[in-house]
């Protein structure tokens, strides 16, 4: 970007990592990963090579953009990786499209359900994730021999609601920033307990320090080029 004087300046890079709280009446595997990577915050901001902030967002269809956006003012990222749970996926998977709707299966925190209506009224049908190369970021994870894919489906609940009001945010900032949402398989330890979410056939799951594993990865794949 342009100094007022005409110098090139260079953003910095800084990353915001979210999660949500309980969800489906048990534990989020998104919580359990974000307190795990807050523990490895040094380790982290090495590998992306910038400064990593954190937030951890209820799942509220009412009060999720008011979080997102004080999220976003007190971190002022350059990168923003969402995270979220999705009870019976095989592997990680990138999001690659938001849209315009709110279909909730499983309640929220407030019990909220059903067709709810569009995330913005008058918005854009979908938004596209503009975080750099997603499929390149999906081979950095394989390569840690974790299960990994580029999705088009965010489903209908918070996570697809985040990311479409995140991609909205980064339309609107100035200076923008890039960012995709994460969608993580249940825990073994969620299957094991048999929570809410992993009732009825067996579901695949994906340990926690594999998660953490792909999410280095990721965050290696964006570093800049020697």
């Amino acid at each position: 970007m342009l100094e007022d004087g005409g110098a090139l300046t260079v953003r910095p890079r800084v990353l915001l990592i979210t999660a949500f709280g309980q969800f489906h009446g048990g534990p989020n595997c998104s919580e359990a990963l974000l307190r795990l990577l807050q523990a490895r915050r040094r380790i982290l901001a090495s590998e992306f090579q910038g400064r990593i902030g954190f937030a951890l967002f209820d799942v509220d269809t009412q009060t999720i953009e008011d979080a997102l956006s004080k999220a976003l003012r007190r971190v002022n990222p350059s990168h923003v990786l969402l995270m979220g749970q999705a009870a019976g996926r095989a592997a990680l998977c990138l999001e690659r499209i938001a849209r315009n709707r709110r279909d909730f299966g499983v309640p929220d925190s407030a019990g909220r359900s059903g067709p709810l209506g569009p995330v913005r009224e008058g918005g854009l049908a979908e938004r596209i994730a503009n975080w750099p190369d997603l499929e390149g970021a999906v081979a950095a994870i394989e390569k840690e021999s974790v299960p990994s894919m580029v999705s088009d489906e965010a489903g209908g609940h918070l996570c697809n609601q985040t990311l479409y009001l995140t991609l909205e945010a980064a339309e609107r900032e100035r200076d923008g920033f890039v960012a995709t949402f994460l969608h993580l398989p249940l825990l073994p330890e969620q299957v094991a307990a048999g929570v809410p979410a992993a009732q009825g056939e067996a579901l695949p799951t994906v340990p926690l320090r594999e998660m953490a594993r792909a999410v280095r990865a990721v965050l290696r794949h964006t570093r800049p080029a020697a």
